[in-house]
């Protein structure tokens, strides 16, 4: 167990720039909800979304609605109330690395 450890923290972190769509009217006067963060590089898509939009995305009211989490012009995970789904296999990371993500309102 010790081997792993020193394996996981030898490796680099990466530091995001995050952005949202806001979810209405009243959440437009914190647009685009710009925030900074650092995290380790060694993450999959599903963690990375987790840990990426955790006390980050807004309590939204109701059923059917769900974000897509994009990370440097790609789609790399679907958030929706049941959970989340990785779309890609592996996290693309860049030297710059953007994070944002799209909102898609519950239709009825």
């Amino acid at each position: 167990m010790k081997i792993a450890f020193q394996i996981l923290k030898d490796k680099p972190t990466v530091r995001l720039t995050m952005t949202r769509e806001s979810v209405c009217a009243g959440d437009d006067c914190d647009a685009p909800h710009h925030k900074e963060l650092e995290l380790p590089s060694f993450l999959d898509p599903e963690v990375f979304a987790r840990e990426v939009s955790a006390d980050y995305l807004p309590s939204v009211a109701g059923y059917g609605h769900s974000w897509t989490c994009m990370l440097n012009g790609r789609k790399i995970a679907a958030i929706g109330t049941s959970g989340i789904e990785p779309l890609v296999a592996e996290t693309p990371f860049d030297d710059d690395n953007k994070v944002h993500f799209v909102y898609h309102s519950a239709t009825y």
